[in-house]
């Protein structure tokens, strides 16, 4: 009898269990790195850094075509590739620490906002199907 009454109670809190879900809250990241004047800065500094990796890929490679021997062009290619590797391990250190620096803001704002409506979870846009509270109004006014 016991072990019935145990069973049936398990049972009825494991169906029920939806029944006391607050609610699910999602954010529109795309829409936080577009609005998010920090996320606009540290957009702004990446794609500095890739033309400058560019224009300075395209310089050298116009140094190497006015170069008079084959070695001067291969010692040019070489320097060149050895910078440019250089460059591009020092853009994605910043993309790195800027995506962790974004999402760490971004999630404590949300807990903030989840919190203060409460909600169960706030999930990414991109990863629910339907419904669901649009929580990123409120997330960037806890951002800015």
């Amino acid at each position: 009898m016991k072990k019935t009454m145990i069973v049936t109670l398990l049972a009825l809190l494991m169906t029920s269990g939806a029944s006391f879900a607050a609610g699910i809250g999602y954010v529109d990241y795309a829409k936080v790195r577009a609005e998010y004047p920090l996320a606009k800065k540290y957009a702004q500094d990446i794609d500095n850094k890739a033309a400058s990796i560019k224009a300075y890929a395209d310089a050298q490679q116009k140094k190497a075509m006015s170069a008079k021997t084959p070695a001067e062009k291969k010692a040019i290619a070489d320097a060149s590739v050895k910078e440019i590797r250089a460059r591009q391990q020092q853009y994605a250190a910043a993309l790195n620490k800027y995506e962790a620096e974004l999402t760490q803001k971004v999630v404590a704002a949300s807990e903030k906002v989840r919190a203060a409506k409460g909600l169960d979870i706030i999930i990414t846009k991109s990863t629910r199907v339907t419904g669901g509270v649009d929580c990123t109004a409120d997330i960037l006014k806890n951002l800015k």
